[in-house]
């Protein structure tokens, strides 16, 4: 672009900038006024006259307007600017204001609007003209026995001013601005709310206690309620009130619980309400039943669940009935997961429904569980035997698996879910310390164990020799126990010499699916923490850090397996040549 040009366009556009701009309106209605006063026939309202203040401001100034002020059919009585009358005009289906001022000024309008009355409900409606604010007030006589509603309307409330009545609302600023009348009726007021009341009991039973949680369904007729009564059995002690709005509750000497609320509930309330009760020992308790006070009707559902080894069935019922269980309310099923074994519904306060309790003794089940042990046993030249045992293991309260090594064997290495670790010593066994097994969907997860440990090989004469050699013993049982032996290149095993507590198969079965077991990162704080106290408490090779030894493999294998190995030896025993 030419320097010649560049300026051209850059005086045109401050040239441009000089002309005035024009506003997008060219007049508004900032805010309006109503103020009415209701004219009074046979104690209803028959029309409103309005006193209206209009603040307008007009935008655009030498030009003459015509401004909607008011919609067809109200009644114009009177038209003001600075107290002189105003030119309105009715065309185009609305009252007009014709004027040439510029700036904001004040316009005054007194006009009359009817309001029709059907089947006891007066009304009140005629369209507004687009404006910022609208405050509306409205005045009727002290003794008039009316409901005023301003449709619509916000921060509505009522004063008196005069020996009036006046109700102020902030109004609608676009439509229709509507208000209601609505004559009030003395026994309105005087109307009793009717509670009809439903209570859903889960009642657990466990080692000496009950617990229990109703939950109490409230329907309010006619008026609302800020305060329910409820009678608590008397052995019963409340823990705690849930529900919207509850500001407090308390009981009395008598057990009569009264629940407050900070605002009157309506229509539908629920609360629940939590209870314990000790058993002391009694055989036979009474179900902790509560029991509504001051309501037109109750009834209620009731089930019964057992936590722990105990049996219960009911004793002689009184104004109950008992139901099938899967038949209960879902708020009594879906508080428990354990199986519901009593069920009843009744009707009324006379209610009792006995329990007789029986506690069996517990029978002791297993803790730990190790799913596979798989072993692999490399045999040298020499008779020599190294061995890794991997057990993967389910713990759930024990803390150490108890390992008793075969005579004579050496213990190389022991890992814990992948790390290392330094087991103590107990006799003639070593204690492995045990991981927690977490919870998953499927159950415990499991985690593995690996033991390294060397073994010197029988006498050969000649070249024949003799392997004889057996798994550790653990004090947990094994599902499935796979152990795999490998001979060297320069050792051929007398196949009709195999003998083993084992079966002897060509190829591992595995029947159990593969397992994946839980691994720990070298910096888990808690098995460092559970190497240091077994250094401290005496473990093996105290003061040196354990290492993880891996086994090389080799030569021709031989598989052995077995199903279910409770406490007893394993053990594989051939002769061989060596070449």
């Amino acid at each position: 672009m030419r320097l010649n040009e560049f300026l051209r366009i850059y005086e045109k556009s401050k040239e441009e900038q000089k002309k005035p701009t024009l506003s997008p309106r060219a007049f508004s209605i900032a805010s309006v006024s109503h103020k009415g006063e209701v004219v009074m026939e046979k104690e209803l309202p028959k029309a409103v006259v309005f006193d209206a203040i209009y603040t307008i401001d007009v935008h655009r100034s030498d030009q003459w307007m015509r401004i909607p002020v008011l919609p067809a059919g109200v009644v114009l009585q009177e038209a003001r600017i600075d107290g002189k009358e105003a030119p309105v005009v009715f065309e185009q289906n609305a009252f007009k204001l014709v004027t040439k001022k510029s700036g904001t000024f004040r316009l005054d309008l007194k006009f009359v609007v009817p309001v029709s009355t059907q089947k006891g409900l007066s009304q009140l409606s005629f369209k507004v003209m687009p404006m910022g604010a609208n405050r509306v007030s409205l005045a009727l006589p002290q003794d008039a026995i009316l409901d005023v509603t301003v449709v619509g309307g916000h921060d509505q409330s009522v004063s008196q001013v005069r020996g009036r009545r006046v109700v102020s609302a902030t109004a609608p600023t676009s439509g229709n601005l509507v208000v209601r009348w609505e004559q009030k009726r003395p026994d309105a007021e005087e109307k009793r709310a009717r509670v009809y009341s439903e209570v859903e009991t889960l009642v657990q039973v466990a080692d000496g206690l009950l617990q229990s949680t109703a939950i109490i369904n409230q329907t309010i007729l006619y008026a609302g309620v800020d305060k329910f009564l409820l009678q608590i059995p008397g052995n019963a002690r409340v823990i705690q009130v849930e529900g919207a709005g509850v500001r407090d509750w308390v009981t009395d000497d008598s057990g009569l619980l009264r629940v407050n609320l900070n605002y009157k509930a309506e229509n539908q309330y629920q609360f629940r309400v939590h209870m314990e009760q000790v058993l002391g020992g009694q055989p036979s308790v009474n179900a902790p039943i509560v029991t509504p006070v001051e309501v037109e009707r109750s009834k209620g559902w009731l089930g019964v669940v057992a936590l722990g080894n105990l049996e219960i069935n009911a004793g002689t019922v009184k104004e109950a009935a008992p139901v099938d269980v899967r038949t209960l309310p879902a708020g009594i099923l879906g508080q428990t997961q354990n199986p519901v074994l009593l069920g009843y519904k009744y009707v009324g306060t006379e209610t009792r429904i006995p329990l007789n309790i029986f506690e069996h003794d517990e029978v002791d089940v297993l803790l730990t569980l190790v799913d596979q042990a798989q072993a692999t046993t490399m045999v040298t030249g020499h008779g020599r035997r190294l061995t890794s045992v991997k057990y993967e293991v389910r713990n759930n309260r024990r803390q150490f698996l108890r390992v008793r090594l075969p005579d004579g064997a050496e213990l190389w290495s022991a890992a814990v879910g992948g790390k290392a670790v330094q087991p103590a010593k107990a006799e003639d066994s070593l204690l492995i310390p045990l991981l927690r097994s977490s919870q998953q969907a499927h159950g415990l997860a499991s985690f593995e164990i690996e033991v390294v440990f060397v073994e010197e090989g029988g006498e050969t004469k000649g070249h024949l020799g003799q392997f004889k050699a057996k798994l550790p013993n653990i004090d947990v049982p094994v599902t499935y126990v796979a152990w795999s032996i490998f001979t060297g290149e320069e050792l051929r095993v007398q196949s009709k010499s195999i003998d083993s507590s084992l079966r002897h198969v060509d190829e591992l079965s595995t029947p159990l699916d593969s397992v994946d077991a839980l691994r720990l990162h070298s910096e888990n704080q808690s098995m460092q923490g559970v190497a240091a106290n077994l250094q401290r408490s005496g473990g093996l090779d105290s003061g040196s850090a354990p290492v993880k030894v891996r086994l090389p493999i080799e030569g021709d294998p031989h598989h052995f397996e077995k199903l279910l190995a409770l406490d007893e030896d394993l053990n594989v025993s051939f002769s061989y040549k060596v070449h």
